[in-house]
């Protein structure tokens, strides 16, 4: 739908028209919109939070747009450190979930909004990128990314990056929807190549030594560790998190070899009614232009070529809309 005008930030009441109460709802940011003239309230997460229903109102429906969070680059030197700007294999972006008609009731629904995964780092040891962050619902977690796998510690070697976290909107433990996170890339060093996180939604790509991940194939929601490397030699890249989440990547079998990339999650938009997921590719995050809600690249991989132009990948995004008079 086109987006005809936007207002300021309201209250979170509700409104009524003719004697009808709308949805009434609170959690996170909430602002109104005029979509084909007809208002709407929608509600923007850039972090976890509650969705909280108060009165499903005469439809008992929402629409929902997600991105989950990018895939940490591979293999990062910073400014002043040795090889400053030499990078590895690039973060993936993260998938795109949408859905039009997500049923539902006076409730509260958890609200995940996928983490990035950190870069990975040239290090003597150690240095993998931190998992992107999922949400935990009574001790368990859901949806991270997997860490990066750490470099081998008998030398200077690029660690992996970390695998981003699935954004998702969840009754009890279950993701209604769910935008996987992108994969970390493989760690290298000295300009060798190394594999490229996955997409959500996506493989890794094989670094020259280290085996890239498989979407989907960590056996869990959360993406799978990077491999850790021994002797000189990198780390793979975590895997994204997701319905399920990807496995990582497989570390350097060896000095000046390229690790794999992590493999992204896998994406659901669910039930309703004009659904539709789009995978993340390198570094670039889903989307299928129906809003301009993404205008801040949420979901967006590290990465892109020496020196990187985005070092840091981005978390991602959740928004959910309603009307709030008669359609």
């Amino acid at each position: 739908m086109p987006v005809i005008s936007t207002s300021g930030a309201m209250s979170a009441k509700g409104f009524g028209f003719g004697g009808i109460v709308f949805l009434n709802a609170t959690g996170g940011t909430i602002t109104t919109q005029t979509i084909n003239g007809v208002l709407y309230k929608v509600h923007t997460f850039t972090s976890n939070g509650n969705f909280v229903i108060t009165n499903p109102g005469p439809y008992k429906t929402i629409e929902a747009f997600l991105w989950g969070g990018g895939g940490g680059l591979g293999g990062y030197t910073g400014p002043g450190g040795i090889s400053a700007g030499r990078n590895g294999g690039d973060g993936g972006g993260a998938a795109y979930a949408r859905n039009l008609g997500i049923t539902v009731s006076a409730e509260t629904l958890s609200i995940c909004v996928g983490g990035a995964g950190g870069y990975g780092v040239l290090s003597g040891g150690g240095g993998g990128g931190t998992a992107g962050s999922g949400i935990t619902i009574s001790g368990t977690n859901y949806y991270f990314g997997g860490r990066g796998g750490n470099a081998g510690g008998s030398g200077f070697s690029g660690a992996g990056g970390g695998g981003g976290g699935a954004s998702a909107i969840i009754r009890g433990t279950t993701g209604l929807i769910v935008a996987s996170g992108g994969g970390g890339g493989g760690g290298s060093e000295r300009s060798v190549q190394a594999g490229d996180g996955g997409g959500g939604g996506n493989n890794g790509t094989s670094g020259t030594s280290g085996g890239g991940g498989t979407a989907g194939a960590s056996g869990s929601v959360n993406g799978a560790q990077g491999g850790d490397a021994g002797g000189d030699a990198s780390a793979g890249g975590g895997g994204g998190g997701g319905v399920a989440g990807g496995s990582g990547g497989g570390a350097a079998g060896g000095d000046f070899q390229g690790a794999g990339g992590g493999g992204g999650g896998t994406s659901t938009a669910g039930t309703g009614t004009g659904t539709n997921t789009v995978n993340g590719s390198v570094i670039t995050q889903g989307n299928d232009g129906y809003t301009s809600y993404n205008n801040a690249n949420y979901g967006r991989g590290g990465g892109s070529g020496y020196l990187p132009a985005f070092p840091d990948a981005n978390p991602g995004l959740v928004v959910i809309r309603y009307p709030i008079q008669g359609i």
